[in-house]
């Protein structure tokens, strides 16, 4: 009898253990397989309305800022734009003074007197603006290889040539010696200056040549 007890409390034992044993590694497999969950940290009333409001005031603070320099580079760019538009009067009226000036030297009249006259005036004019929109298109910059150097300064002569045409033509001398040693050399000048023009624009050689 004690043998059966003895074999009963053994199996009872053994079924125990065994029932344990089963029920922790279910335990264990579902914290394997259960997904993990990330723990939420609660958020403080009103934290979410004060980080939209500060994204807010950023992206209105960086857009202002974007749209400040964008406008600034747009009036920067457009004078910058405007030098190669500014060239041309003073180049077509300054030449045409000088060619005028040969019609004088062949037949001597008031009317083409007048005429060489307003033309080195808004030639004149024409050149300094062309200068200033020069030295606003480069900065002030004084670097650059040897044609840019060329064209700087050669534009600053015309200029200054230009001012005293300008007003030895406003004097009215009977002599026109004067005149004719400073037109005909800013003729020579402006030549050079608009190949130099050219090379800047277009490369080294545009023309080929």
């Amino acid at each position: 009898m004690k043998s059966v007890l003895r074999l009963f409390a053994s199996l009872a034992l053994l079924l125990s253990a065994t029932a344990a044993s089963a029920h922790g590694d279910e335990k264990h497999e579902d914290e394997a397989t259960r997904p993990a969950v990330t723990a939420a940290v609660p958020a403080q009333p009103g934290a979410d309305v004060e980080a939209m409001g500060s994204a807010a005031v950023s992206n209105e603070t960086t857009q202002s800022h974007d749209d400040e320099q964008v406008a600034s580079n747009g009036i920067v760019g457009a004078l910058k734009s405007l030098h190669p538009a500014t060239v041309h009067f003073p180049i077509a009226l300054l030449l045409m003074a000088a060619l005028t000036e040969l019609f004088v030297m062949v037949r001597r009249t008031p009317e083409r007197e007048a005429a060489v006259k307003i033309m080195i005036y808004g030639g004149a004019a024409g050149a300094v603006v062309a200068a200033l929109f020069g030295w606003i298109h480069t900065g002030p910059w004084f670097g650059g290889d040897t044609v840019m150097q060329l064209h700087r300064w050669n534009g600053m002569l015309i200029a200054a040539l230009g001012m005293v045409a300008a007003w030895i033509a406003f004097r009215n001398p009977q002599s026109r010696g004067a005149l004719r040693l400073t037109l005909f050399p800013i003729a020579a000048l402006l030549i050079a200056q608009g190949y130099m023009g050219g090379e800047l624009a277009h490369g080294l050689n545009h023309l080929k040549l």
